[in-house]
């Protein structure tokens, strides 16, 4: 037998050795959906259990201030997952946004079954510890970006990951995430030509 999704199954054997019986566990769970430019995964006040495979598209996580305003916390591509991981943990309920800010095709499974997983096999018990360690990295360089980088740093990192939509992601998603005015953003752009 050979797996549905190898491209998964190869991006989860970089993380931990897992038999194709173990990596069936959960892929057998998993749910392909699709969602529209601009519809919700997740909303707040929800009770999560979800998490998501982005295969195609872009998802992004944000939350709303008082006053309206949108914050990006992050965008996730192809091969990433995206969820309310802190609520996941705290079994609370979900406080932000998950959107497809550009049409998305992702593969959802549940939480509880991944807990049951790592819970039962040493192996998925370190895909979790490395999913872990990964968020961690990538909260702790987002969160240097914000407080230590200028717009144009801010800019050039997201277009790291993210240069091929450049164009597709609304620009007031990506001043956001920035931590910049859509202003600034449009003044920056302007000035330096991108």
């Amino acid at each position: 037998m050979t797996p549905k999704y190898p491209q998964l199954y190869e991006i989860v054997l970089a993380k931990a050795q897992l038999s194709l019986a173990e990596w069936l566990l959960l892929e057998n769970t998993l749910e392909p959906m699709a969602f529209k430019k601009g519809e919700f995964l997740a909303k707040p006040e929800e009770t999560p259990d979800a998490i998501y495979v982005v295969i195609e598209g872009i998802v992004r996580n944000y939350f709303t201030s008082n006053n309206g305003r949108e914050y990006t916390k992050i965008f996730r591509g192809t091969g990433r997952l995206v969820g309310p991981y802190s609520e996941l943990l705290a079994q609370t309920k979900t406080k932000y946004y998950i959107q497809a800010t550009l049409d998305a095709k992702v593969l959802k499974f549940s939480y509880s079954h991944f807990k049951t997983l790592m819970q039962s096999s040493h192996a998925w018990e370190r895909v979790g510890r490395v999913i872990a360690e990964e968020n961690f990295l990538e909260k702790e360089k987002r969160e240097y970006m914000l407080m230590h980088m200028d717009i144009e740093e801010k800019y050039n990192e997201f277009l790291k990951d993210f240069a091929p939509f450049q164009d597709e992601i609304p620009q007031y998603q990506v001043a956001s995430y920035l931590g910049v005015s859509p202003e600034a953003l449009n003044r920056f752009l302007k000035k330096n030509n991108k």
